[in-house]
C-alpha cells in the first residue's frame, strides 16, 4: 500500500509537466485506479451537494496534465510515440461539436418529440465521433498502456 501511495506521489508532485522519459505499469496504473476511485467519490458527492460540482471540475482539469504526462511515459516505455493520443482528437472534436450545435438548436422548452432532418445528422455525427474514437483510441491505446514495457533502452531512455 504505501508504494502505492509512492507511485501516486511521484506523478503528481515529482513529474507532473515530464512527458519525458518512461513509466512503469505500476506507475500507470497505480495513478490511473487513485484518480478513477477518488472522481467517483468527488462525483457522487456533487450529485448530492450541487455546489461541490465546481471543485469536481476543478479536481478534474488539475489532474489533466499529470494524466497526459504518466499516459505519454507509459507510451514511451512500450517504444510508442505520444502522437498515438493526438490521433483520436479529430473524432473527440467531431462529437462534442455536433452535441454543441444540438444544443443550440434543440430548446429545452420544446414540446415536440418531431425532429429535423439536421437534428438527426448532428446526433449520428455524435455517434460516429464516439464510435470512431472508441475504434482509434480505447483499443489499441489500451493494449499498449497494458502491455510490459521494453527490457532494454529505447529511443525514449533507458528502463530505470
Amino acid at each position: 500500500m504505501n508504494d502505492f501511495f509512492k507511485q501516486i506521489r511521484i506523478v503528481l508532485f515529482e513529474k507532473t509537466f515530464d512527458f519525458s522519459g518512461r513509466a512503469s505499469r505500476k506507475e500507470y496504473w497505480s495513478f490511473w485506479l487513485f484518480t478513477q476511485l477518488t472522481s467517483l467519490i468527488l462525483l457522487i458527492m456533487s450529485l448530492r451537494a450541487k455546489p461541490l460540482v465546481i471543485f469536481f471540475i476543478i479536481y478534474i482539469l488539475i489532474l489533466l496534465i499529470p494524466s497526459m504526462a504518466v499516459t505519454v511515459r507509459r507510451l514511451h516505455d512500450v517504444n510508442k510515440s505520444a502522437l498515438w493520443l493526438i490521433g483520436f482528437a479529430p473524432f473527440v472534436l467531431i462529437a462534442y461539436m455536433s452535441i454543441f450545435l444540438l444544443s443550440l438548436i434543440s430548446p429545452g422548452n420544446q414540446t415536440s418529440v418531431q425532429m429535423d432532418i439536421f437534428q438527426i445528422f448532428l446526433i449520428l455525427t455524435y455517434v460516429f465521433g464516439i464510435v470512431a474514437t472508441a475504434l482509434w483510441y480505447c483499443f489499441p491505446i489500451f493494449m499498449f498502456l497494458v502491455q510490459e514495457g521494453n527490457q532494454e533502452e529505447n529511443r525514449f531512455g533507458s528502463n530505470k
